[in-house]
């Protein structure tokens, strides 16, 4: 009796067009402002394994670019532009990840990144697995970049890479978070002087 109420109702529920939604049993479905990264491992250029939080600065710059059609790699001089706009600031890390778009005419068997450096990354996402990971869907998923904080969450999230507005914003975002974090060590040496 209980099995055949439960066949009808769910029959109901099916003719009704109503249906839950489906539990992501722990799988993160994107990055959310004021959550922790989602992190990724990937398989740099020399076939190691490596995972995002390893590279993590005290920022860290994820920019997702387009595959150039004449380099067949990331936006390099967008991303050395960040690096080089935030050279002042505490340890900042940006990481391209490559986007092997299908409307451009790249090589889709390989990704050629950026000469990796201290502070300069990139990331072959070729099957479009971290784009997925980060939630950034719609037309134009590249060009979008999210900025990972000192503590593991994300401070901010655009679609403007390459847009000296943003850049500026970005700047001054991690001017800020660093002045807040400056304070907050200052703060507990000062309780733990005075304390000890």
């Amino acid at each position: 009796m209980i099995i055949a109420r439960r066949i009808a109702f769910g029959f109901f529920m099916v003719i009704a067009g109503c249906t839950a939604a489906q539990s992501s049993r722990g799988w993160i479905t994107g990055a959310q402002k004021g959550k922790p990264f989602p992190d990724f491992v990937y398989v740099d250029d020399h076939g190691t394994r490596r995972s995002l939080r390893n590279l993590a600065g005290d920022f860290t710059v994820l920019a997702f670019t387009r595959c150039d059609q004449n380099t067949h790699g990331p936006a390099a001089g967008a991303l050395q532009q960040i690096v080089s706009e935030n050279a002042g600031t505490p340890f900042v890390r940006v990481v391209g990840v490559d986007m092997h778009w299908f409307e451009g005419q790249c090589d889709h068997g390989r990704c050629h990144l950026v000469r990796d450096d201290r502070n300069l990354f990139s990331i072959c996402d070729a099957t479009g697995a971290v784009r997925r990971l980060y939630g950034l869907k719609g037309e134009k998923p590249f060009d979008s970049v999210v900025v990972i904080g000192p503590d593991s969450r994300v401070i901010q999230m655009a679609q403007e890479v390459e847009n000296e507005k943003f850049r500026a914003e970005l700047r001054n975002t991690i001017l800020a978070e660093s002045q807040r974090r400056a304070e907050e060590l200052a703060q507990e040496y000062e309780d733990i002087s005075l304390g000890g």
